[in-house]
C-alpha cells in the first residue's frame, strides 16, 4: 500500500512538473493610455487607467489570447465553502488597446527595441512576427530570427558579403545572403 501511495505522489509531481514546463509567461503591453475594467466588457465599471507602454502580466490560467477581452493581473482568494484557492480576475482590458507577448521578459525587451528602432512600421510588424524579407538589414534579421548558427564572410574591395546560416528543427538549413549589410537573398 505504501509503494502505491509513493507511486501516485510521484506521478502527481511529474504531472505538475510537466504542466509547469509547458506553461509560458504572457504579457500585455499597452499601445496607448487605456481604461481597465472590473470585468470583460464595457458594461463593467472602469477601475483605473494604465499608461502607454505599461507591461501587465497575463495570468497562467488565462489562455484565450484571441479573446476580445484579456485578463491581467489575476489574484486568488480562498473559497470559504470548499477551503480551496479560487482565481478571481480583477482587471480586464480590450485586446485592441495593446499587444500580447508570449515568452519571457526578453521578448518584451525585443518588442520595445523594435518599436523604438525608427524602422518603417511594416518592417517592425514583420520582425515581431518572426519573418524576414529581402531589403532588411542585419539588425532587423537578428531581431526577427535571432543569432545565426554560422556566418560566412567575404570581403571584396567594393562590397562586404555575408551568408548567415540557420539550422531548422527538421535538420535543414536556411541561408540568408547579405551585401553591404542588406539582405539580398533567402535560400533553403
Amino acid at each position: 500500500m505504501r509503494a502505491r501511495k509513493y507511486t501516485v505522489v510521484l506521478f502527481c509531481i511529474m504531472l505538475l512538473l510537466g504542466v509547469v514546463a509547458e506553461t509560458q509567461a504572457a504579457y500585455f503591453v499597452f499601445r496607448k493610455k487605456a481604461n481597465i475594467r472590473s470585468g470583460p466588457g464595457t458594461k463593467y465599471r472602469v477601475i483605473g487607467q494604465l499608461a502607454k507602454e505599461t507591461i501587465a502580466e497575463i495570468p497562467d490560467t488565462f489562455t484565450d489570447y484571441e479573446a476580445k477581452w484579456i485578463a491581467i493581473d489575476a489574484k486568488t482568494k480562498i473559497d470559504n465553502k470548499t477551503k480551496s484557492e479560487k482565481v478571481v480576475y480583477t482587471k480586464w482590458v480590450h485586446r485592441s488597446l495593446g499587444v500580447i507577448i508570449q515568452g519571457d521578459l526578453d521578448e518584451v525587451d525585443k518588442y520595445f527595441a523594435v518599436k523604438e528602432s525608427g524602422w518603417p512600421e511594416d518592417m517592425q510588424e514583420l520582425i515581431l512576427q518572426g519573418k524576414v524579407v529581402v531589403g532588411m538589414n542585419t539588425h532587423m534579421v537578428f531581431y526577427a530570427w535571432g543569432r545565426p548558427d554560422a556566418i560566412n564572410e567575404s570581403l571584396d574591395l567594393d562590397e562586404q558579403k555575408e551568408e548567415w546560416i540557420y539550422k531548422k528543427p527538421d535538420g535543414k538549413t536556411q541561408h540568408l545572403c547579405f551585401q553591404n549589410g542588406l539582405l539580398t537573398e533567402v535560400k533553403d
